[in-house]
């Protein structure tokens, strides 16, 4: 079962479990991500299909934007994510304290979403995440075919401010897991991870998983979020 709705002209839906447990998910996609009317990849997608199914089974209600589509991050998608947890808690009956499940450029919105909604985050697990835009930028500069419509993207999510864009540098003080799949990685993305953990006052845990292992990720981060749920 599931409910769509419009906000700011996005779609953005709520997926609801079978026995809700009144904790829930807000979950932050990656790259073509799309939510729309009544579907969603999440939907369509077989592994993410698998999650979402599995993180409803656990009675977790779960909610997901399309978040103007190619955000990259910026401040416009973030404050639409505030916006819709604050929209989400005043229609359902849900525990304030929410967890996030971010992939890939998701992660931008979710780290970014943390001292706007502190003290309403129980826990956050980042897939594969993009944590760096210079790093992003430069890696795909070294990639001619895909420079030019991720420029594209850039700019359309910036504007002129595009080329001057700075990471992010909080402090983050809630628990945080990496689940990374193996593939053809940077040394650099390992190292975004160690950066991740320095500036974390809580727990960071870093787990890798081969490709034929990514059946794991639902397990992994089901897991980790229900350690997080003993103080309501």
């Amino acid at each position: 079962m599931l409910r769509s709705f419009q906000y700011d002209e996005q779609w953005n839906i709520i997926y609801y479990p079978t026995k809700p447990s009144g904790f829930s998910v807000f979950i932050i996609g990656d790259h073509h991500h799309y939510v729309q009317k009544q579907d969603s990849y999440w939907l369509n997608h077989p592994s993410r299909f698998q999650l979402l199914k599995q993180l409803r089974k656990s009675g977790y209600t779960c909610f997901s934007s399309n978040l103007y589509g190619e955000h990259w991050g910026n401040d416009k998608a973030v404050q639409f994510a505030k916006d819709l947890y604050h929209i989400v808690m005043k229609a359902e009956t849900l525990n304030e304290k929410i967890h996030l499940f971010a992939e890939g450029k998701g992660a931008l919105v979710a780290l970014k979403l943390l001292p706007l909604l502190q003290g309403c985050i129980r826990s956050v697990v980042l897939l594969n995440p993009c944590l760096s835009l210079k790093e992003k930028w430069a890696l795909e500069k070294n990639h001619k075919i895909y420079f030019k419509p991720f420029l594209k993207e850039i700019t359309k999510a910036f504007g002129d401010q595009a080329e001057q864009l700075e990471d992010i540098h909080i402090s983050i003080n809630v628990p945080i897991k990496v689940i990374h799949v193996m593939g053809n990685d940077p040394k650099k993305q390992f190292l975004l991870y160690q950066d991740l953990r320095k500036r974390n006052s809580a727990e960071t845990e870093i787990v890798y998983l081969l490709p034929e292992k990514r059946y794991k990720v639902t397990s992994e981060a089901v897991l980790f979020l229900k350690q997080y749920e003993t103080v309501l």
